[in-house]
């Protein structure tokens, strides 16, 4: 690991470090990367809790059509969680969950953070730890748009840590109508037991700017490229 990355990880966990000091585009690569590796795994991780749980649930139900009172209170919880209907019956809800409850690979997450926050130069990431683009629509919920389109009244939304931007950018992925076809492709590597892979799942994310395909190709084109600093990433636990 460079040596300047040492001052980057004496500075608050919960503030982006300053990315600009950075004069050499590989240690700035370098940089960003292994700042994000961590927290990206430790989202990933409490994913993988919630999905632990979820397969436990799934075998009751298959093995006796039942799932019990308590696993009933965490079914529920997990369904209120991922934003899933409450009038669905237990095998809708289980089904809807299992893709809802999955990682983001780490190198895709990685690429879309860097591409979405300027390798985290950007205003918004340095001033509301917005890595992801995120909008929201609530007056004061983040940073005016300085281009934003008249008539528009959409905000980039501030967290309070990058950790809590990770959370909010897997929320979107898993939860979200737009990243159906994600979800879809990620189950479909499932069944399949092959490895989740970033530039597979990149085709799931067709909305995730008004750019469409471009911005596919442009993502897949990123994670190749970068291949040499995001090898070290490959998150391998990835059941």
């Amino acid at each position: 690991m460079l040596a300047s990355l040492w001052y980057i990880f004496q500075e608050d966990p919960a503030s982006l470090p300053d990315f600009s000091r950075f004069d050499q585009t590989n240690e700035l690569k370098e940089a960003f990367f292994s700042y994000l590796e961590p927290i990206i795994k430790s989202q990933n991780d409490a994913v993988r809790k919630q999905r632990v749980k979820l397969l436990a649930i799934t075998r009751a139900f298959e093995s006796h059509g039942d799932i019990g009172f308590y696993r009933r209170w965490q079914l529920n919880q997990l369904a209120e969680a991922y934003d899933v209907p409450e009038d669905l019956d237990t095998e809708t809800t289980i089904k809807t969950l299992l893709r809802r409850i999955d990682i983001v690979p780490l190198e895709l997450a990685a690429v879309q953070a860097a591409k979405e926050s300027a390798w985290g130069r950007s205003r918004f990431a340095t001033r509301a730890n917005n890595l992801f683009g995120h909008w929201c629509f609530d007056p004061g919920c983040g940073l005016i748009p300085r281009n934003r389109i008249a008539g528009r009244s959409h905000e980039l939304k501030a967290y309070d840590s990058v950790s809590e931007a990770i959370a909010g950018y897997m929320h979107n992925l898993n939860t979200h109508p737009k990243y159906l076809q994600f979800r879809q492709l990620r189950a479909q590597l499932r069944e399949a037991e092959e490895r989740l892979s970033g530039i597979a799942l990149a085709d799931g994310l067709l909305y995730y700017s008004e750019r469409r395909e471009a911005y596919v190709r442009e993502v897949k084109a990123m994670i190749r490229q970068y291949r040499e600093f995001t090898s070290e990433l490959e998150d391998n636990a990835q059941t």
